[in-house]
This record gives C-alpha cells, sequence and structure tokens, in this order.
C-alpha cells in the first residue's frame, strides 16, 4: 500500500517536472523572439501592424514590453495561466489577423505555441512555482495563526 502511494507521489512529481520545462522552455524561446526582434528592429518594425496604436512603433514597444512581462510571469510561475491564455489570445490574433493571408503553413509556429499555451492554461504552474511556493507559505501561517488560538 505504501509503495503504491510512494509511486503516486513520484508520479505527480514528474508531471511537476514536467510543467517546470515547459514553462522554461517557452520563456526562454519568447525570451529569444523578443531578443531577435529588437536586434532587428528596424527590419520587424516595417512590417508591424499599427492595431490599437496610431502608428507601429506603438504597438511594437507596448506588445514586446507585453510578451516580456507574459514570458516572466510563466518561467516564474506566477499568474501562469492568465498569462499562458492572454498569450494564445495573442497568437489567435496572428493567426486570424495578422497573418490571415499566409495559410496554415504560414502559421505553424503560432500553432505551436497556442498548443504550449493551452497546456500551461489547463495545468497551472506547478508545484515548482511561485504561486505554489506562496500558496504553501499561507498555509503555513494560515494553520500556525489558527494554532495559536
Amino acid at each position: 500500500m505504501i509503495k503504491k502511494l510512494l509511486d503516486l507521489m513520484n508520479e505527480y512529481r514528474s508531471i511537476d517536472r514536467a510543467v517546470l520545462f515547459l514553462r522554461l522552455f517557452v520563456g526562454v524561446l519568447i525570451s529569444l523572439h523578443i531578443i531577435n526582434k529588437l536586434q532587428t528592429y528596424n527590419f520587424v518594425l516595417t512590417g508591424y501592424p499599427a492595431l490599437l496604436f496610431e502608428s507601429s512603433w506603438a504597438t511594437f514597444v507596448i506588445f514586446t514590453l507585453l510578451e516580456a512581462i507574459f514570458a516572466f510571469m510563466i518561467v516564474a510561475g506566477y499568474g501562469t495561466r492568465f498569462a499562458a491564455f492572454i498569450m494564445a489570445l495573442g497568437m489567435f490574433i496572428e493567426i486570424f489577423i495578422i497573418y490571415s493571408s499566409l495559410g496554415w503553413l504560414g502559421v505553424e509556429r503560432q500553432i505551436l505555441y497556442i498548443g504550449i499555451y493551452t497546456t500551461l492554461v489547463m495545468a497551472g504552474s506547478g508545484r515548482y512555482g511561485l504561486e505554489a511556493h506562496l500558496d504553501r507559505r499561507h498555509k503555513a501561517l494560515k494553520s500556525a495563526k489558527n494554532g495559536n488560538k
């Protein structure tokens, strides 16, 4: 019985490790994507659409900052579901509004990102995220406070 329980615990730890790897993997990919956009700023800016703002420069700056913030949230494991949902929504916007003329072969990368982000929306940050750490700490403080009464 105890062996089954330990095996079950180890199985869930493997899932948490897989979620950690996925969070770090997508964080590195987005960071490299941002670095590439900043290095090829002039080239990227010529093709960047002016979606919500008057100039494509403002759209570029706002979206690049949001990508960086959400990538950091995913890597840290804080607000993972929210950040992954917003990033997946951004990929849908890219597919159906910005790159709609390319067809499915032109948006393969975005489809892969949607798969990764959807997995993170379903899984959350896992045991090795900042959310889990803060939750464990909150529960410990709460139980210590209730124990003192």
